[in-house]
């Protein structure tokens, strides 16, 4: 089991954690009336419904969107509702008075987190059209990329021997490589992913994220996606991208399986999105952690011999990703001619 990183070792959310301090003990008041109210408040409580209209007014406030109207999305504002759910949850597990009060303080949580996210509803569909078009504008032929491999997959492969035979490197490298090589997110290389080898390119994984509350059924039961086993391939050898998982969690880079992905986030993402830009795969301004997702599927379907009339099932099997506008996405960048897709 990887050495658990310790919280002072993250990057607060400010705002985040004020505002769950606030309102836990608000909310753990309320648990014990009826549920009208705990909606409507009764004496000097204010209920959800009105703490939720509350906390939209102070998010405006605190993430504007300069924008018209027509155009404002409040992406900072909403990227905060989600993590100030989780964190509510979270705390709710740790921080009540009264543990017997947890069940009806979940309810409350979760209907003050419907009721806030429902008066910014209208801003996350404004983003998420925007995103559509943007994805539907970049995949069209005039706008494709092409990129190359070559440099990066080298360097990838360098340093994962380098580690496996015993030479230090630089964690960051290190993990850029596992998620160009695989394909996995940042949350899952550092937190809840497991492989193993199955042939000299292909690992089983398990730990998907995106969607984990998602069941699939196998044999006779529906099984959360997290702990189903995905056979996928890699572009260097099964057992250099094993050894580098474990090396990861060896140097302290990563959480336990169980922990909260946002951890992941909040303690690493600047810090890797930065050291991408050192990967010379996409243009500069696109270089990002995440394209390394892209950058692998892009691979994948070169080295499978895949066309376009099984390019979405053949994502859903090595991405585990049902988002078809994401893969759709990935249609903008092309593999340019003589670039290694393996090695």
């Amino acid at each position: 089991m990887s050495r658990q990183l310790k919280a002072y070792e993250e990057l607060a959310n400010t705002y985040v954690d004020e505002r769950v301090a606030y309102l836990l003990p608000q909310f753990e008041a309320l648990a014990p009336y009826k549920l009208n109210q705990r909606k409507k408040g009764t004496g000097d409580l204010a209920g959800w419904e009105k703490l939720a209209a509350i906390e939209a007014k102070n998010l405006k406030m605190v993430y504007p969107d300069d924008k018209p109207e027509e155009l404002k999305t409040y992406s900072s504002a909403l990227r905060q509702i989600t993590a100030l759910k989780k964190s509510l949850k979270t705390a709710a597990k740790t921080d009540l008075k009264d543990s017997a009060l947890y069940h009806p303080v979940c309810t409350i949580i979760t209907h003050f987190g419907n009721a806030l996210s429902y008066q910014f509803a209208s801003y996350k569909e404004k983003q998420n059209t925007d995103y559509r078009q943007r994805v539907d504008t970049r995949r069209e032929p005039e706008n494709r990329i092409e990129i190359d491999l070559t440099n990066s997959l080298k360097f990838a492969h360098n340093t994962l021997t380098d580690i496996k035979n015993g030479n230090d490197a630089n964690w960051l490298d290190v993990s850029c490589s596992i998620a160009l090589v695989t394909g996995r997110r940042m949350a899952e290389v550092h937190l809840s992913a497991s492989f193993e080898r199955v042939d000299d390119y292909t690992v089983r994984f398990k730990g998907h994220l995106k969607g984990k509350d998602r069941k699939l059924k196998i044999a006779d039961k529906a099984v959360f996606i997290r702990d189903v086993a995905f056979d996928i391939p890699t572009l260097v050898n099964a057992d250099l991208v094993c050894y580098g998982l474990q090396w990861l969690g060896g140097k302290g880079k990563r959480f336990d399986s169980n922990e909260d992905p946002e951890r992941v986030n909040r303690r690493f993402s600047k810090t890797l999105n930065q050291h991408c830009k050192q990967f010379d795969i996409f243009p500069e301004d696109e270089r990002t952690y995440h394209k390394f997702r892209a950058a692998y599927f892009r691979a994948c379907v070169v080295n499978a011999g895949r066309d376009s009339f099984d390019f979405l099932d053949y994502a859903k099997t090595v991405l585990i990703d049902n988002d078809e506008k994401t893969i759709d996405s990935y249609k903008r960048y092309e593999i340019k001619p003589k670039s290694l897709t393996h090695i």
